[in-house]
């Protein structure tokens, strides 16, 4: 059923098919930051979308593009592979959290292919917290506190 629903007659299916039509129709600027359900909900006649499944293309990049055209999807993939970089130089360094972050960096990937998790704020913002919080230097404990440590041993 899961294989039907992206690849055959599913919703999620047709929500892509739709957002691969905006992208046709409008590959360079897009149909406008925000404007994919009015966009897709235009389509509706030949297409069959329904109001709630034309809310996103049920993939992140599919949506970026549909939505900002090449030109977004450009600067989202650069962002991407900056932080994604970024990452990399952390867990090089040693970061076990960073190593998470980028254990959660894929996990991501894999399901903005289905899903368009800027649509669920706590979601997504969840990731990016985590991401944050793997490009963060941790020490052991800071210089002020050692120092009001060892005022306290003395």
């Amino acid at each position: 059923k899961a294989v039907d629903n992206l690849f055959g007659s599913g919703e999620r299916s047709l929500a892509m098919s739709v957002g691969w039509r905006l992208v046709r129709e409008h590959p360079w600027v897009g149909v406008g930051f925000g404007n994919h359900k009015p966009a897709a909900l235009a389509t509706q006649a030949e297409t069959g979308i329904t109001d709630l499944l034309a809310t996103d293309s049920h993939n992140l990049w599919l949506t970026a593009w549909a939505e900002t055209g090449l030109v977004g999807l450009v600067l989202l993939a650069t962002m991407h592979a900056l932080l994604a970089r970024a990452l990399v130089r952390r867990h090089r360094m040693g970061s076990l959290a960073a190593t998470g972050a980028l254990l959660s960096f894929v996990g991501f990937h894999v399901l903005a292919l289905v899903h368009y998790l800027p649509f669920h704020p706590s979601v997504h913002l969840s990731f990016m917290l985590v991401w944050g919080l793997g490009l963060c230097e941790y020490s052991a404990a800071s210089p002020h506190l050692k120092d009001l440590f060892n005022s306290e041993k003395q």
